[in-house]
């Protein structure tokens, strides 16, 4: 999943900016996510590593600190849709992001 966050940040340099703002206005936003954000946004270590990931900072979900993987997730992704085994396996988990990625030509 990180690949696809990264692959989308460097698509779209201003993803983040925008869905940060996407999630401020979502007036359904979950109060256990809203608890979430104090803490983290709260540590400017990890709000550093979320606005600095890139290929550059992270290769794997392991170079990113669990607290900002947890952030970069909350800003960037509304749900993440899981369907059955039955589909094929890059179609089980699709994730639904705060700002629609852009169409295709």
């Amino acid at each position: 999943m990180i690949a696809r966050i990264i692959d989308r940040i460097e698509a779209e340099p201003d993803l983040l900016h925008r869905s940060i703002l996407a999630m401020r206005e979502d007036i359904e936003l979950e109060p256990e996510i809203i608890a979430d954000l104090g803490p983290l946004e709260a540590d400017p270590h990890v709000v550093r590593q979320v606005r600095k990931l890139s290929r550059a900072t992270v290769a794997t979900v392991h170079d990113i600190e669990p607290e900002a993987f947890q952030l970069a997730v909350h800003y960037l992704i509304r749900r993440i849709d899981i369907s059955g085994p039955s589909l094929p396996l890059e179609q089980q988990v699709r994730i639904v992001w705060r700002i629609p990625e852009p169409k295709k030509p």
